[in-house]
């Protein structure tokens, strides 16, 4: 704090060569750096700021009570005790814990009170001084609306009579099948999932049993003539519109930090008579609070496992693609892994389906259903096969057991395990499910049959009406963020909200426009979609419109060679990008246009299909000289390249 009030502030910087160097904070940049202190700050940011830190500790141990550690400090030069203190620091890895005490405890506010005070920043502190008075009349206004009882966000849903009936039980237990029977028999009702392929497959079922379903998604809509059920995303339930009867599918979901919040508004919003949500145990003891903090009634339904889940005990010692046989499933956690896994199988006459989150739906689709028909042998994928997907798996093998989880690497939890090897087993074609794994195997056991964890919290989605209040999209945001939840909820992860919107103010801040596109999907990390989403707002935010049939035309099916090594990943940025077309449109475009943008989408589709039916994907192979590589190969460089790059830096 005292550093914040008296000395220059120097960060890491690029000058304009591009070189990074340490530059004093510009005015300019001060409200950046107050703004993203929280979010930036770790052990090498505050070096940057505070290079003397091992000093600024020893200044504050001796006014320690302890004397061990006042012993220590006078036992020696301040410069000595300084680095074995930054030594303790880094060795134990406690820097983490002053990491996290100040990402708990200086938020922007105290940060700029700080700096107020400093005679270097004296100036454009008073300027920023109208900004954080802005901001705090926004947290006030925030905290205020924010009502101690959530479910008082959803006044329409409180004034019904609603019966929900909990569907609890572990996968392949039926609790879907169960509550979609009755859907069926009702005048009118909606289906809520998780995945688009979950609800396609729900919509296709309906229509087969003759009960006329539409189908809504983000990217898609089909609306059947004289139907009365709708199967969508749960991100499309329309809180305004009632129903006679509502299925909400995977409600564990509602603790997922991404997603979770569109669960919570589904179970304390939905304005329907009958509900029936499907979940599993970890999930029960919450959402009878929630049901209960609606004063709603409730029953509860328990689904047994209709058979049984094993460990393979044959392959403890899995090999791979030796090991492999038919009917198995084989789990990685990344599109490129399960190119890799796919192409080494398919080098060994091994025919396989992929499913991963990137492809098409319909894609993903076909390739169920070519592994369900039997014309492949396995099934490649990654943890979206675990979301309800319902195929003839024998047997499931991780073949790995770490996950990128968009923030870091970790280990699989419990209740992932439990979900992904519970789609082993298949009810009415397999006795028994089993489960392996290529590593971990004792891991893997021992997480599939530990005890169920309750879960302790549900996320929160920032109410649509908040969006409305004066100050930034982006700040209003980032404010909802900041006001602590209450009771049992907590907040859902908004971060690529805030970059979306923070890109586009920097465009132009049309609040109007921003609260639109935010709801768009999008990823951005994909620079090819992103650079069209910030391209079409650009557009309109400058009172043009853009040329949607220019841009399908740049990213259509025709541009892509099948033979090129990239065609897949090519098609995939191609089917997202009609997939923003899509979004955009139905927002803000002429509806005659949307045929013609899922005409171009099903041929992109079908270029995929025409690849993998191939069954000629690319190996791993090596960056320099293209040798081919074992899918479990760590590194993007093979062994002789290795050796050879090595001895030519030492020659």
């Amino acid at each position: 704090m005292e550093i914040l009030r008296t000395e220059k502030i120097y960060v890491d910087a690029r000058n304009e060569f591009g070189k990074k160097e340490k530059q004093d904070i510009s005015s300019a940049g001060v409200e950046k750096f107050c703004r993203d202190f929280q979010r930036r700050v770790n052990g090498t940011y505050i070096n940057q700021i505070m290079p003397e830190m091992g000093h600024v500790i020893v200044d504050a141990l001796w006014e320690s009570d302890n004397t061990e550690i006042l012993e220590f400090l006078s036992s020696g030069r301040k410069k000595v005790a300084s680095k074995i203190i930054m030594k303790y620091l880094r060795d134990s890895k406690h820097l983490k814990d002053i990491v996290a005490y100040i990402k708990d405890n200086v938020s922007e506010q105290i940060i700029f009170e700080q700096i107020m005070k400093n005679p270097y920043y004296l100036r454009v502190a008073r300027r920023y001084q109208k900004i954080m008075e802005a901001k705090k009349l926004l947290f006030e206004n925030i905290e205020t609306s924010t009502p101690d009882d959530y479910t008082k966000l959803f006044p329409l849903a409180r004034k019904m009579e609603r019966h929900f009936i909990l569907h609890i039980g572990p996968t392949n237990s039926g609790k879907t099948y169960q509550a979609m029977e009755d859907l069926k028999s009702a005048k009118n009702g909606i289906y809520l999932a998780p995945l688009r392929l979950l609800a396609y497959e729900q919509y296709e079922r309906m229509n087969k049993e003759g009960v006329p379903c539409s189908m809504i998604t983000g990217e898609e809509r089909i609306l059947m003539p004289g139907s009365f059920h709708q199967s969508s995303t749960i991100e499309m339930l329309d809180l305004e519109e009632e129903w006679e009867m509502a299925v909400i599918d995977e409600a564990q979901m509602a603790a997922d930090r991404q997603r979770g919040g569109y669960w919570t508004s589904a179970i304390l919003g939905a304005r329907a008579k009958t509900i029936h949500v499907c979940a599993s145990g970890d999930a029960e003891d919450l959402l009878i609070r929630m049901i209960k903090s609606c004063g709603d009634s409730y029953e509860v339904e328990y689904h047994e496992r209709k058979t049984p889940l094993v460990m393979d005990e044959n392959a403890k010692e899995f090999d791979f693609p030796s090991g492999v046989q038919r009917g198995d499933a084989l789990i990685v956690f990344s599109r490129k892994d399960v190119h890799s896994v796919a192409a080494e199988l398919q080098q060994h006459d091994i025919k396989c389906s992929i499913v991963y989150g990137s492809l098409p739906y319909d894609v993903r689709h076909r390739e169920a259903k070519k592994f369900a028909d039997g014309d492949t042998e396995v099934v490649v994928a990654t943890d979206a096969i675990g979301m309800g997907m319902n195929l003839p798996i024998r047997r499931i093998v991780f073949l790995q057991t770490i996950k990128f989880d968009g923030v870091d690497e970790r280990p699989l939890n419990s209740s992932e395990v439990k979900q992904i090897a519970g789609r082993a087993g298949r009810y009415g074609i397999y006795d028994t499910g089993y489960v392996t794994s290529y590593y971990d195997y004792e891991t893997i056991e021992g997480l599939l049959f530990s005890r169920l964890v309750p879960l302790r919290q549900v996320m929160i989605n920032i109410p649509e009406d908040f969006l409305h209040k004066d100050g930034r999209v982006s700040e209003i945001l980032e404010t909802w963020n900041k006001i602590p939840a209450e009771k049992y909820y907590n907040k859902g992860d908004i971060s690529e909200k805030i970059i979306v919107a923070r890109a586009l103010e920097k465009i132009r801040d049309n609040r109007e426009l921003i609260r639109k596109f935010i709801r768009i999907p999008i990823d951005d990390g994909n620079k090819d979609t992103f650079g069209v989403f910030l391209d079409y707002y650009r557009i309109l935010v400058n009172g043009g419109y853009p040329d949607i049939y220019r841009t399908m035309a740049e990213y259509s099916a025709e541009t892509v060679d099948e033979n090129d090594k990239n065609a897949l990943l090519m098609l995939e940025t191609a089917s997202a990008v009609y997939d923003f077309l899509y979004s955009f449109t139905r927002i803000f475009g002429n509806a005659d246009k949307l045929g013609k943008i899922l005409d171009g989408k099903r041929l992109i589709s079908e270029k995929i299909f025409k690849i993998l039916d191939k069954q000629e994907l690319n190996m791993k192979a090596c960056a320099y000289c293209g040798k081919k590589l074992k899918w479990s190969y760590k590194y993007n460089m093979c062994q002789e390249c290795f050796r050879k790059r090595r001895y030519l830096r030492k020659h």
